[in-house]
């Protein structure tokens, strides 16, 4: 069984690149100020989920594109399609396609409100009548204060919110050594036999990966995955310790991190890994129409029989 080694940043570089341009025009503006703000501070990070928290404090600083979170140590520079130190190593996206947020949501009316002591903007965006996200910018830098995603039961499922805030960055531009001279290019493939739409998800790109895999990227223009195909059987160290859920009668093993949730299961012989922010019950909705845990084609079946 091949070892693979699935990076977090993978994931994160693509939800970065990819904005949203059809949406309500206050919101818009509101999204386009804060992709541009120039801010540092820290920031708590939790997501909430069977009970379960997993969170963790970061540092985050951010100017015109470019944006460095560290924790414990651990520093990451995201910038240009680009992504670099951390976990993930130094990965760069050739090319990536916009993802326009899906009619299924609305957006509401923005008010006014206080936040750290500062004077800012909440606003809220409902899907089928309830509260799905609930977001507040800062009125003098734009940056986004606080952003908080609920279940589908109303429940709140995860939370981002600056503990404090400082209008001018103090390190991003002094630790550009963080980033690497070399980069492992994701170059986009149209070979490949994931999917084209789940559950509202549509395929925004797809690019060729190491050890024979592939990752799609999916979006409905607010939440995100990607998803990972290996041919054959593989493991991730990353998963050891993961628990194993069932969502309609069938097995999952699960990772829940602060800010995003990680599943894998084997479905047709190949392995799969789901990276993404999704809402639990968005992502149950995804799981049922992607392929299956346990089952193999006909082909594969018959090999079992005949060799064990």
């Amino acid at each position: 069984m091949r070892r693979v080694r699935f990076a977090a940043a993978l994931s994160a570089v693509l939800v970065v690149a990819s904005v949203a341009p059809a949406l309500a025009d206050e919101f818009g503006e509101l999204v386009e100020s804060a992709s541009e703000a120039d801010f540092a501070g820290r920031q708590i990070v939790a997501t909430f989920l069977d009970g379960e928290t997993a969170f963790e404090i970061i540092d985050v600083e951010h100017a015109g594109s470019m944006m460095m979170t560290g924790s414990q140590g651990h520093e990451s520079m995201i910038g240009s399609g680009k992504l670099s130190g951390g976990d993930g190593g130094a990965i760069a996206v050739s090319s990536w396609n916009s993802s326009q947020m899906s009619d299924r949501y609305e957006v509401g009316s923005s008010s006014p409100v206080k936040r750290l002591d500062r004077e800012a903007t909440a606003i809220e965006i409902h899907e089928d009548g309830m509260v799905r996200m609930r977001l507040v910018f800062d009125e003098v830098t734009g940056a986004p204060l606080v952003t908080e995603v609920f279940d589908g039961g109303g429940n709140l499922f995860r939370l981002s919110s600056m503990l404090e805030i400082d209008k001018i960055p103090g390190r991003l531009y002094s630790a550009r050594g963080h980033y690497a001279d070399e980069f492992e290019v994701l170059v986009p493939t149209s070979r490949h036999s994931l999917p084209a739409e789940a559950a509202g998800y549509n395929l925004a790109d797809a690019y060729t990966g190491p050890t024979d895999s592939v990752q799609g990227f999916y979006s409905d223009g607010l939440f995100s995955f990607s998803l990972f195909l290996v041919e054959g059987s593989a493991d991730s160290q990353r998963f050891s310790d993961a628990d194993t859920v069932e969502v309609d009668g069938l097995k999952y093993r699960r990772l829940v991190n602060p800010g995003e949730i990680w599943v894998t299961w084997r479905a047709n012989g190949d392995t799969y890994v789901l990276v993404g922010d999704l809402p639990p019950d968005h992502l149950e909705e995804v799981l049922d129409q992607l392929p299956k845990p346990g089952r193999r084609n006909l082909l594969g079946r018959l090999w079992s029989g005949l060799f064990g």
